[in-house]
């Protein structure tokens, strides 16, 4: 409404803004259709890298806009690392569409600094998760060739850029146990994909056949969204500590009977009860326990 109100007060009735529109509409443009931003002035790309989030369609036509050569990034033979730089956050939205057009090594120098600036805005994981599948999907190994990328060491995984490179198959055959029970905190932090993330849980439960506990749980971040049901009752949980980090919002969102069996194994725990600790730490994944557990909260505990 408020977008049509301003178009009609500029009087702008065809599917199309100059320059001086997108200037003056300012952070509106971020509610614009695909079709404005395809045959808009190409200045509006400057004032979409102000927005917080995309349509799938919006995104097609920053692409299409981008790779036409009509703006000023230029033809798409002349992009570089400096390009990906100067799109600012615009490329923490773009396809494969895009990024088949930046070899290898520009990538994997852009995301050296990319991905730390994405983590210190505390970037949603759903947003990262997207960009690693977008950016390296034509990394591909062929089937029976062992570990050709590279063995994953400590300095590897230092690599900002880290695990792009990788595919699913190289993952797995240059992860070793003992480097990822070395250095756990630095691969969950590091790792967004969720095929990735599966992986370093399998081989976790290969490392801690009895079940994975408290110390481990405690960094296991996002990669513990991938975890079933079944991995989570293997798992021990008897501390407050470890249970807020399992539980932290920013890691993604819990389905109902993963934190149910969660917050019931640490309940199961001699000596654990829904104190006022436990229900900062749960928040609204209380919702998943049973009503005769909730019954056992105290009213010093609401406190």
């Amino acid at each position: 409404m408020l977008l049509d109100n301003a178009k009609s007060c500029l009087g702008i009735s065809e599917v199309s803004l100059s320059e001086n529109h997108v200037e003056v509409l300012g952070n509106m443009v971020c509610t614009v259709n695909g079709s404005y931003i395809l045959n808009s002035d190409p200045f509006i790309l400057e004032k979409l890298k102000n927005c917080k989030d995309f349509t799938e369609a919006q995104v097609a036509a920053m692409e299409t806009l981008l790779i036409s050569g009509t703006t000023q990034y230029g033809k798409t033979t002349t992009w570089n690392q400096q390009t990906l730089e100067d799109l600012e956050t615009l490329p923490l939205y773009l396809t494969q569409n895009f990024w088949s057009l930046f070899t290898t090594e520009v990538k994997g120098k852009f995301l050296k600094s990319f991905m730390p600036r994405l983590r210190k805005q505390e970037t949603v994981k759903r947003k990262l998760k997207t960009l690693f599948k977008q950016i390296n999907s034509h990394s591909r190994s062929k089937r029976g060739a062992g570990c050709i990328t590279g063995n994953i060491t400590q300095s590897v995984i230092a690599d900002t850029s880290f695990p792009f490179g990788y595919d699913m198959t190289q993952f797995d055959l240059c992860l070793d146990i003992s480097v990822l029970k070395d250095n756990l905190a630095a691969f969950t932090k590091q790792v967004d994909d969720n095929n990735f993330q599966k992986i370093i849980l399998v081989k976790l439960n290969q490392a801690y056949p009895s079940g994975i506990v408290d110390e481990q749980l405690k960094v296991l971040g996002s990669v513990s969204r991938v975890a079933t049901l079944d991995d989570i009752t293997k798992w021990s949980i008897t501390k407050i500590d470890t249970l807020s980090a399992l539980m932290a919002f920013g890691d993604g969102p819990w389905e109902t009977e993963k934190s149910k069996a969660i917050i019931t194994t640490y309940l199961n725990t001699s000596g654990n009860s829904l104190g006022s600790s436990e229900l900062n730490a749960v928040g609204a994944n209380l919702c998943s326990l049973d009503v005769s557990v909730l019954k056992t909260i105290t009213s010093s505990s609401l406190k």
